[in-house]
């Protein structure tokens, strides 16, 4: 009995050693200049509710096949929730545009509320043959009058080499895009 527990410990043993890596990715923002020094930051833009389709919504890797199909990724992983990812991009990517802007991420404190604030669904973030592909619909919301004042759908694709690293850079340079699609509007509406 001795000696087949000992077989069963050895062999749990081997199993955990050879069990696969866990890999783990986040979001990136675009790379802005490097500057030194502080700034004044003369606007707040609030960032969210971001929003993710269900089956985006893990902490796998998913993406849908263009015949409908989910395909999880083995192990790998979001390092942390899609929703925050997508909205710790997005506000990198708007403070890298304009250094005098800073955003908060929703829920704000009272004490923190932004004049503006721009929410975001993410209805669908995939790769379909060799292409990353994002369709979302994102809002800039006046929240002092409570209203929106903007709406917009974009849908992008951007082309996508094989493997999980290169379909996460390809989400980061779509989210990248859509900021710049936010700024543009942001602008335009003087904000």
């Amino acid at each position: 009995m001795r000696k087949f527990l000992g077989i069963l410990l050895a062999v749990s043993v081997l199993a955990a050693c050879s069990s696969p890596q866990k890999n783990y990715y986040v979001l990136s923002s675009a790379s802005a200049p490097q500057t030194t020094g502080s700034q004044e930051i003369t606007t707040l833009i609030g960032i969210g509710p971001v929003e993710v389709a269900e089956y985006l919504n893990r902490l796998h890797i998913v993406w849908q096949s263009g015949q409908g199909e989910l395909i999880m990724s083995g192990n790998h992983f979001w390092a942390e929730p899609l929703d925050k990812g997508i909205t710790r991009a997005l506000a990198l990517n708007l403070t890298a545009a304009n250094s005098n802007r800073s955003t908060v991420a929703f829920p704000w404190r009272a004490d923190n509320k932004p004049r503006y604030s721009v929410r975001v669904q993410v209805q669908a973030l995939d790769r379909i043959d060799s292409n990353a592909r994002m369709d979302a619909v994102w809002q800039l919301v006046d929240n002092d009058a409570g209203q929106v004042i903007h709406r917009k759908r974009f849908v992008q694709t951007t082309p996508v080499d094989a493997g999980v690293s290169s379909l996460t850079r390809a989400y980061s340079d779509l989210l990248t895009v859509l900021a710049k699609d936010i700024e543009g509007s942001l602008i335009t509406f003087g904000v």
